[in-house]
């Protein structure tokens, strides 16, 4: 009798040591996306488990460009290795993930940026708490772009921008408001006009290269209706076909 229970037995253990061989076989893995670029990373594979220290090397630099690295839109701080290239890590997450290397010559001139038109608006005291937006028109000594930079912040964020690429006649046309409601007078004309718990400004460069700025605390009337017309013709620029 116990000579056929032992054999019976070691099936039993055999069988056990294949499955659980097979069920390691089948542990799930997940792919990284190197946006056409794994050749340039050392020791890239398609996909790893998750949980799985990844290291690469990217060796493929040049000495006059400047490299970022981001992983699902993430900054990475990579290490510069002598011989090697630039170190990444990264512990796999739980999911498909892309790797993604940006890239920037340093010796490419870039033009100074100008500002031209700033919008800025402030709302304080007020029970949805302190906010302020601001939109900034930048000459890029381009006659048919220029930049605009879009901050935005409230009490409890820190202060975000956004950036686009935006044509010329964004300039333009807020530069027709200015002139048309005579801007660079209101601060002769106008005082005592603020408003409680808020505050709007338009600060434009003028043809000698100095600044206005006019505000809410002196204006005509209808002050606010024509600076908010700055505010919709910069808005109306403001899409994502234009992102920087």
């Amino acid at each position: 009798m116990m000579k056929k229970i032992i054999p019976a037995i070691l099936i039993c253990a055999l069988g056990g040591v294949v499955v659980l061989g097979l069920s390691g076989c089948f542990v799930k893995k997940y792919r990284v996306d190197y946006c056409g670029s794994k050749d340039c990373y050392t020791g890239a594979k398609d996909s790893y488990r998750a949980g799985a220290e990844v290291v690469l090397y990217y060796d493929m630099i040049a000495t006059d460009t400047d490299y970022s690295f981001f992983l699902d839109g993430e900054r990475l701080q990579p290490l510069y290795e002598e011989g090697k290239g630039y170190k990444i890590s990264f512990v796999m997450p739980e999911h498909d993930v892309t790797l993604k290397c940006e890239s920037h010559n340093s010796m490419v001139y870039e033009p100074e940026e100008t500002m031209v038109v700033d919008y800025y608006t402030a709302v304080v005291a007020t029970a949805g708490g302190d906010r302020h937006d601001e939109m900034v028109l930048s000459d890029i000594g381009r006659t048919d772009r220029a930049k605009l930079d879009v901050y935005s912040a409230d009490a409890d964020s820190d202060e975000t921008c956004v950036s686009y690429l935006v044509p010329y006649e964004a300039v333009d046309r807020c530069y027709e408001v200015i002139k048309k409601g005579k801007f660079a007078k209101w601060n002769e004309k106008y005082s005592d006009t603020a408003l409680d718990g808020g505050m709007t400004a338009v600060k434009f460069r003028n043809d000698d290269g100095s600044y206005t700025r006019v505000s809410t605390d002196a204006m005509p009337d209808d002050g606010l209706r024509q600076m908010g017309e700055i505010a919709a013709i910069i808005r109306g620029y403001i899409r994502d076909e234009n992102l920087m």
